[in-house]
């Protein structure tokens, strides 16, 4: 007796799978393997709904035309897993505030220009590069006014809540200080001292980066999980590009620089060290 077909509210078929698994793949350098088929129909429903679209066949024609640039943002978004918190990873953050920044609160103490800069590749909705500023600023206190965190993200939806900079009241208070933003109708606004740390911009790591200069340390955690080894490899070895001299890499739980310990000395638990 054949298997019974499992009754979809849209027609899913093999090549709308491969197409949109080939198109973001290009666009973004994300791998979805076959066994990730369920998972992005389950999260790509709701988008169909969105644009009152008949079949992922008709959603893979909207993703070609004019609006297609702006929807595989929102597509990018409901596939991959924006989980974060405030100081997730708190081992970085640890790291930051003790071995990291007292280091260059002393160079500033020295020479008055100097200032921290840190990237936070892969920001999503905001909460990472708020938790590095909160940090630098209890760290640097006044003599951080010069110092500036770049938030990047490849979805320009994100990156405007991100720069919104509003959060749930009941998860800021169990994580942040109480001096990190303000609170109304059930929600904390972070401070414009916080904000003004932060320049926040739309970015896709595989394609050119526009900003000059080098960072003290970069932020790039469970971004890397999402991309094939080689565009990993790669990847590791720009950032190494735009670190300054001894700079410092943080990377998520679920990944690791094995293919770059001629570059990058292991130094922590998922914490990396540029090598002279």
């Amino acid at each position: 007796m054949p298997a019974l077909q499992k009754i979809r509210e849209f027609e899913w078929r093999d090549q709308d799978y491969k197409f949109l698994s080939a198109l973001l793949h290009e666009k973004t350098g994300i791998v979805l393997a076959e066994k990730k088929k369920e998972m992005m129909y389950g999260r790509l429903v709701r988008r169909l709904r969105l644009l009152k679209l008949n079949s992922f066949k008709d959603y893979c024609t909207y993703l070609q035309g004019p609006s297609g640039e702006k929807e595989l943002g929102f597509a990018l978004n409901s596939i991959t897993t924006n989980t974060t918190s405030f100081f997730r990873e708190k081992h970085h953050f640890d790291f930051l505030r003790e071995e990291i920044l007292p280091p260059i609160r002393r160079e500033i103490d020295r020479n008055p220009g100097h200032h921290a800069r840190i990237w936070s590749a892969g920001c999503s909705s905001g909460q990472e590069p708020y938790s590095i500023a909160m940090v630098m600023r209890d760290i640097l206190g006044p003599r951080g006014t010069n110092s500036r965190i770049l938030a990047t993200d490849l979805d320009t939806a994100i990156i405007d809540t991100a720069r919104a900079g509003r959060y749930d009241e009941k998860i800021c208070q169990e994580a942040c200080p109480k001096d990190a933003g303000h609170m109304t109708g059930g929600q904390m606004e972070i401070r414009s001292e916080l904000k003004n740390m932060i320049t926040f911009k739309q970015l896709n790591l595989l394609h050119d980066w526009p900003m000059t200069g080098k960072f003290d340390v970069i932020f790039c955690r469970n971004v890397m999980i999402y991309f094939d080894q080689e565009t990993q490899d790669n990847l590791v070895r720009r950032f190494a590009d735009r670190l300054k001299d001894g700079g410092f890499l943080f990377v998520g739980h679920s990944e690791s620089l094995l293919n770059a310990t001629d570059i990058f000395a292991n130094i922590g638990k998922t914490t990396y060290r540029l090598l002279p």
